[in-house]
């Protein structure tokens, strides 16, 4: 047979538009890693040996999820997939880590990985993951690692559009400090992510790191973990869980987090407030002075009490613990040294808890956003001009809703604020459904 009597292959017919943004994504994804070496650790949290921990086996399944979920944010992978690549690739590594011996830390003792290696070891797997999935014999499959039911079947005619409605946004600057110590976690998708029976759950976090970053990052990464391991046992029991349940559920993924992360005896703690939003109740969970803000058309409510060492109730605690309140540098302070009274680490100091507060609130019609940051924030942006903000930021189509928490920040910093600063803003409803 000649070869000009060989036909060439059948036009390709048309794309679901979410299947041509996933191919788009997987070719820059293999231009750019065969462009240099050094994209490999493009994506990591950590980039020095003073900004590391050492990971133990229990917490690494953890650490893999948060770091690749990170990766596939970060990458700009279409939302549509991320979930189920996710989940994929967190199975392939937990097989492949057993091999990295590159990643593990040479001590005596159970095995123990280094934070840092171990997020390069992702961003250099996740490569290898993407990249194989642009060859030929994987092409076919690719529908397979998309959201149930948002690959069109008559593509020809596709109206599904490329863009997801966002329903939360977030920003933080280093501002004034040598280090950026603040961290912060959104996870829309958190049931999901985890695998809990109500996947629509989502899950918030802002964390203000203090001696370090260290202990934020590890919160970020183990908490959402931690909380999911807890709620997992709801799942196995009644439909609906009572207030106390979720309490509980929090409060012990707060002191386990804290126990495993005091035994690493690094000198970092830090502040934590959390939400969680299952169906229409809101779960408010925190140690020390970041705070929560509920908004809607007829309620502004501040959901969090900081902890603060000159609280009377705090005080009493502290000093009965057999600790002090000393002012010191302008502020009153746990032995002299730190001006929160509870936080998730700070081993040197007892009387410091990791005990958190907790609020639940029925979410209605009439909520319309939350808005959590650290005390940067909240210590010099009043929240009548965070509320007004919002709303007329809201209303106006032409300012993007990853502008807002922009704005609040750079507020804070005209006030004079000398902090870390970071905001988050969860929008409780569609963004055209909320009016002032």
């Amino acid at each position: 047979m000649s070869a000009d009597s060989i036909k060439e292959p059948a036009a390709p017919a048309a794309e679901c538009a979410h299947m041509l943004e996933f191919k788009e994504f997987l070719a820059s994804t293999a231009a750019k890693a065969s462009a240099t070496t050094e994209d490999l650790t493009r994506n990591c949290v950590t980039r020095t040996c003073n900004e590391t921990y050492k990971v133990s086996v229990e917490e690494r399944h953890a650490e893999l999820v948060a770091a690749i979920w990170q990766q596939l944010n970060s990458r700009g992978c279409p939302a549509v997939f991320r979930l189920k690549l996710l989940h994929q690739a967190t199975q392939l590594l937990e097989k492949e880590i057993c091999y990295a011996k590159e990643c593990e830390v040479s001590v005596e003792g159970p095995t123990q990985y280094d934070l840092l290696k171990l997020q390069k070891f992702v961003s250099n797997q996740m490569d290898k993951l993407l990249i194989k999935l642009t060859d030929n014999s994987e092409m076919e499959r690719l529908k397979n690692y998309a959201d149930e039911g948002v690959i069109c079947q008559s593509p020809e005619h596709c109206m599904c559009g490329l863009a997801q409605t966002a329903l939360h946004t977030s920003a933080a600057v280093k501002n004034k400090p040598r280090k950026m110590e603040d961290r912060h976690v959104c996870l829309d998708r958190f049931g999901a992510i985890y695998e809990l029976r109500n996947r629509d759950c989502r899950f918030f976090g802002v964390f203000d790191g203090h001696s370090g970053s260290l202990s934020a990052s590890y919160v970020r990464s183990q908490l959402p973990q931690l909380l999911a391991d807890q709620l997992r046992q709801a799942d196995q029991q009644t439909e609906t869980q009572s207030s106390d349940f979720y309490r509980n559920a929090f409060e012990t993924a707060f002191l386990q987090a804290d126990e495993r992360f005091i035994q690493k005896r690094i000198t970092s703690g830090t502040t934590c407030v959390c939400a969680l939003i299952n169906r229409d109740q809101l779960y408010i969970a925190w140690v020390g002075d970041s705070k929560a803000l509920l908004v809607g058309k007829r309620t502004q409510l501040q959901l969090v009490k900081p902890h603060k060492p000159e609280s009377p109730d705090e005080r009493k605690r502290i000093e009965a613990a057999g600790g002090t309140v000393l002012h010191a540098q302008g502020q009153w302070r746990v032995n002299g040294i730190l001006n929160v009274a509870r936080s998730i680490g700070d081993y040197c100091l007892e009387t410091v808890i990791a005990e958190p507060d907790f609020v639940d609130v029925h979410l209605n019609e009439a909520h319309d956003f939350l808005v959590l940051g650290t005390d940067g924030l909240w210590d010099h942006v009043p929240e009548t001009f965070i509320i007004d903000t919002v709303y007329e930021c809201l209303a106006d189509p032409t300012t993007k809703l990853d502008d807002i928490p922009k704005l609040l920040i750079e507020a804070a910093k005209e006030r004079d604020s000398q902090d870390n600063i970071t905001a988050v803003i969860v929008l409780l409803k569609p963004r055209h459904q909320i009016e002032r």
